[in-house]
């Protein structure tokens, strides 16, 4: 899955930054030319991750660009900027449901301008992750709290924040062969649509 999400980022010119753990570089288990930021991780996958994006955002550097955190199971599509509010957190929300939470941590676009205070927002996230299953965007949603239905921009711990339908910026094919038009970002949530990325990048010559 790596691999072609790497792929698509080079089709558009962006830079693929893998966050991972120092015993996962230190192996050499990242994917050969694949770029990565390590640091000193938890072993459970959702601390993990929050404690990974909070460690980035903490020590990316002045010059750094606008960031998009992804999941591997995802396909970049399209450049998000010329597509995005203007807002200094973008995220994707929808209605909860007992097995879904109001946001799918599956696109979440931060403005180069606003990088200190979302990393102040995103150590909160990683202090407030728990051990279980979407414990992550569990977290997320106590910080964002209300989550409102997309699209709209409101303010939270004096930040503009964008909620954007999934829909569009973090979609998903029903099918192998579904176009996805106009989707930014495709992201193959779950176990069964994990599969379906292998044959939907194979179509679009990403595998």
């Amino acid at each position: 899955m790596l691999e072609i999400l790497q792929r698509s980022c080079d089709r558009l010119g962006a830079r693929h930054i893998l966050l991972t753990d120092h015993a996962t570089a230190d192996a050499g288990l990242v994917p050969v030319g694949i770029e990565h930021y390590a640091s000193d991780l938890p072993r459970n996958v959702m601390q993990a991750t929050t404690q990974a994006q909070a460690h980035f955002l903490e020590n990316a550097p002045a010059w750094f660009g606008d960031v998009l955190f992804v999941g591997a199971d995802s396909i970049l599509l399209q450049d998000p900027r010329p597509h995005l509010p203007d807002a200094d957190l973008c995220v994707t929300s929808r209605r909860p449901r007992p097995h879904l939470d109001a946001i799918n941590n599956g696109f979440m676009y931060i403005r180069r301008r606003a990088l200190g205070q979302v990393s102040a927002l995103y150590r909160r996230v990683a202090d407030r992750c728990g051990t279980e299953w979407r414990d992550d965007q569990r977290a997320l949603v106590v910080e964002l709290d209300p989550v409102p239905m997309p699209p709209v921009i409101e303010e939270r711990a004096g930040l503009r924040v964008a909620f954007l339908p999934m829909r569009r910026f973090n979609d998903c094919p029903r099918w192998p062969g579904d176009p996805c038009k106009d989707a930014v970002l495709l992201h193959f949530r779950g176990r069964q649509r994990k599969k379906m990325m292998f044959a939907w990048a194979k179509r679009q010559g990403l595998f």
